[in-house]
């Protein structure tokens, strides 16, 4: 996979877990095929819009992680409004499009210097000692 780790975009797709094979099918025929899937998600995202698996609203979600250069997140969300407009109108399916400061597939090949010393780092500020 060729990604260009500083112009690329993460997306998040939010679906019921029931159209999870429909989403993933859908991705492989339009030959898009970098994605993690976490499954049987319980939540609640809104008053009346909550998928929380018990026996008032039996159901789940699926949340797809995608990866994406950011000239072809346009087409791919054109794409999924496609997908979209073929599912039954009561099906929840959010997209989060999110900024990425930096996207490392491997860390064996980036190029970054490892440093091996056991300071301790205060990781919740900016303060650089």
């Amino acid at each position: 996979m060729v990604v260009n780790r500083k112009k690329s975009k993460r997306m998040v797709i939010y679906i019921n877990d029931s159209q999870k094979n429909n989403l993933q099918n859908f991705l492989h025929s339009i030959g898009f095929y970098y994605y993690t899937i976490q499954s049987k998600l319980e939540g609640s995202w809104e008053h009346g819009i909550r998928h929380l698996n018990n026996h008032v609203w039996p159901g789940s979600e699926a949340v797809f992680h995608l990866i994406v250069s950011g000239s072809k997140v346009d087409l791919l969300l054109k794409k999924l409004k496609s997908f979209r407009l073929g599912l039954p109108d009561n099906v929840v399916m959010v997209i989060l499009v999110c900024p990425l400061d930096d996207f490392i597939y491997n860390m064996m090949t980036v190029d970054i210097e490892p440093d091996n010393t056991t300071t301790k780092v205060h990781w919740l500020t900016e303060d650089e000692q």
